[in-house]
């Protein structure tokens, strides 16, 4: 009978750490799925605005060359 405890004991507790690391596992999977779309739009974003700050130090440097 006590042998019969222990076993139940060792599985249950086999069984508890196993679920543990399957929640970490699953959570880890989605936390890096939001942070790859932030990332994503980050970039996207800063692509953007270097593209924007590119157009504008040309419009000024056309502008301080037709100006003598």
């Amino acid at each position: 009978m006590e042998n019969r405890q222990f076993v139940s004991a060792v599985v249950g507790l086999y069984l508890l750490g196993l679920g543990v690391l399957t929640g970490m596992l699953i959570e880890k999977i989605r936390f890096d799925e939001a942070r790859s779309g932030l990332l994503t739009e980050l970039d996207q974003d800063t692509q953007r605005l270097h593209e924007r700050l590119m157009t504008i130090e040309r419009e000024t440097a056309v502008e301080r060359k037709g100006t003598p």
